[in-house]
This record gives structure tokens, C-alpha cells and sequence, in this order.
């Protein structure tokens, strides 16, 4: 079949992207075509993708890339204005060309601004958008049950986000993580900036509630490090340096090995590679593996209300006591063989 995929296809690197170069990796391994918009205003260092600077840059490049396609996949977090309006116009144009059209709304912020969307505009376009695509993929079921209050028809499905670990990223090969070799839990804080809540969170955990030897931290970061930020996490964690490591915002195979031993994972809320609200809030999620694949079952929103980041490493401490469940929507099978068997009907 002949792909188009559209989504966040650029560092610095979460569950959203990594979901989306995980699908493309997967098709391109059973021998698709597959082409690949990148609608994040972060460039994407594979120059096979098409970037876009503006609305009507992305409808003359969709537009050019669309012909002869099989089908057209749009992979989002589904809150922003000019991002629904891309999904709609990718909808139509698929239509037009005569492909199958998909949607996937990835979890974070959808489930609360689904239900506030204007009636006139906002609504509209998640009307015409839900109606005329032959699937809608929901990654949660918060995300599912908000979304399907737009269903003009039965074409909703529920299927967990996932993140493959190629064979060929092996945790234990790479000379980053060797710290983590002897570690039984593993957090990771993703694309941190300074100062953030989430940087915060950090020295808080890293200074005044130390964690168990046996827990290792992975430090993310949306932009180069700079000195003063080095600086206070080595300050603040004197006694951690033998469990505190960096990797850069653009290694894309030492960030899937991260993720491949990783318990939780922390980071500020995003959509299509925008940042928001990070001086207040965070995303935090559970991490599950089944064979070659991750699997967020679980999550929560942190939301700064005075000096809270003591409470939140409260928090974080007891989810590393909790089991880790099995997710019954990947019992009979993986995400990835169900949406390419939705591509094959």
C-alpha cells in the first residue's frame, strides 16, 4: 500500500512522535510506501519528510503528496485551533484523491478540551472530520469516550498508543545507560527545560527526597543543556550522580532505549511538538512492555497549586511500589497489527 502519514515527526522526542515513527517504521518493514508530513514546527532531521511552515504551505504540500495514495493517516493530540483545521482539510483532500482516511487522537488534553469546543467552528470541524474519516483511533478511553460525543457514525476504535523497540536497540549496549544496568526501577524526565515544574520536580527529588539506590533517573532535554542547569542538578544531587544521566533531545535510538527500560515517564504537556503550560503542570505516565513493544496504561496530570513539588515526589515514590497490569485491549493482539489490518478493509 501506498501511506501517507501526517503527525509530529520531529525531536524533541515523547510518546507522541515516537508512537508515530514507531508506525512508520513497522510499515516500511512489511514493505509499504509510505510518505510522511511533519506538521510540528520543529524541523525533522529525516530529510525523506516533508516540512511545513504555514496552513497554506501544509494544503499545497498535502495537496502534491496525496496523489495515488492508498491511505491517508492523521496522527494528533486534537486541541489546537489551527491542528483541527489541518485534520479536517486532510480528511477532505483524502476524500478527494479517493483514499482511506484515518485519524488518531493520542491522550493528553483532548478528554477536557473536546467537551469545551465552540459550537460554532470547533465542533463543526470535528463533526465533518469524524463523519467523512473511515476510522478514528482513540488512544485511551477518556480520549474515546470525549471524542465519540462528535460520532455521526459506528467508525470509533480504541487502540493503546504504542512505542517499538527495534531487535537492534539494546539498553545494555548503549555507553548512556550503563548506569542503569544494576537498576530495578527507571524514571525518566522528558524534554526538561529550565526553570519548569518539571525541573521542579527534579531537584526536588534529586536534593531533599532521595530515591531508592536502586532507581535510576533519565534527564531528557528540549534544548542543549546549558551550564547553570547542569549546575544545579549536580549540586542538588551529589549523592545520585551514579543514577542521574543525560541524553540529548535528537538521539533517537538511546531515547527508545530509555523508554525500553523505563517505569514512569514525566514530561510537560504537548500537541504536534508545541509546549504548554509548563511552568504548572506535567504529564506522568505508567509504562508497560510486551514483547518488543511499550504500552502507557496509566496516567495523571500534575497541576502546580502552591509549593506542591514535595507532593508530587511523594506521589511518583508510590507509583514505583505499584505492579504494573496488563492492558486488556493488547491481550489477543499488538496495536500495530490491528491499524494495519483497519488499512486492509
Amino acid at each position: 500500500m501506498k501511506i501517507l502519514l501526517i503527525g509530529n515527526f520531529a525531536p524533541p522526542y515523547e510518546e507522541e512522535n515516537l508512537h508515530n515513527l514507531s508506525l512508520l517504521r513497522k510499515l516500511e518493514d512489511e514493505g509499504h510506501e509510505c510518505s510522511v508530513i511533519n506538521n510540528s514546527p520543529n524541523p525533522s532531521p529525516d530529510k525523506r519528510f516533508v516540512d511545513t511552515n504555514n496552513y497554506f504551505d501544509f494544503v499545497l504540500k498535502l495537496l502534491r503528496v496525496s496523489a495515488g495514495k492508498d491511505v491517508i493517516h492523521f496522527l494528533t493530540k486534537g486541541y489546537l485551533r489551527l491542528g483541527l483545521l489541518k485534520l479536517m482539510t486532510s480528511i477532505l483532500i483524502g476524500k478527494l484523491f479517493r483514499a482511506k482516511t484515518f485519524i488518531t487522537i493520542h491522550s493528553e488534553l483532548f478528554s477536557i478540551q473536546g467537551q469545551m469546543r465552540s459550537p460554532v467552528g470547533g465542533r463543526q470541524t470535528l463533526f465533518t472530520s469524524f463523519t467523512f474519516a473511515d476510522k478514528i483511533i482513540c488512544a485511551d478511553k477518556d480520549t474515546y469516550h470525549v471524542a465519540s460525543m462528535y460520532m455521526r457514525k459506528s467508525n470509533f476504535e480504541l487502540i493503546p498508543s504504542f512505542i517499538y523497540i527495534p531487535d537492534d536497540v539494546r539498553p545494555q549496549e548503549y555507553p548512556q545507560l550503563t548506569k542503569l544496568k544494576n537498576k530495578e526501577k527507571v524514571i525518566i524526565f522528558s524534554n526538561v527545560k529550565y526553570p519548569s515544574f518539571l525541573f521542579d520536580i527534579l531537584r526536588k527529588m534529586t536534593s531533599d527526597f532521595p530515591l531508592p539506590p536502586d532507581t535510576g533517573l533519565i534527564i531528557s532535554l528540549s534544548e542543549k543543556p546549558s551550564a547553570k542547569f547542569r549546575h544545579v542538578l549536580e549540586e542538588a544531587g551529589k549523592e545520585m550522580q551514579d543514577s542521574l544521566l543525560f541524553i540529548e533531545p535528537d538521539d533517537l535510538k538511546t531515547t527508545l532505549a530509555a523508554f525500553a527500560r523505563a517505569d514512569i515517564v514525566m514530561r510537560p504537556l504537548s500537541c504536534d511538538g508545541m509546549t504548554f503550560f509548563e511552568s504548572f503542570s506535567i504529564s506522568v505516565k505508567k509504562l508497560m512492555r510486551a514483547g518488543n513493544y511499550v504500552y502507557f496504561p496509566g496516567g495523571m496530570l500534575f497541576v502546580k497549586e502552591g509549593e506542591t513539588a514535595g507532593m508530587c515526589v511523594c506521589i511518583l515514590n508510590t507509583m514505583l511500589c505499584m505492579e504494573k497490569g496488563m492492558m486488556p485491549e493488547v491481550r489477543a493482539e499488538d496495536s500495530f497489527t490491528r491499524i494495519k489490518s483497519l488499512y486492509g478493509k
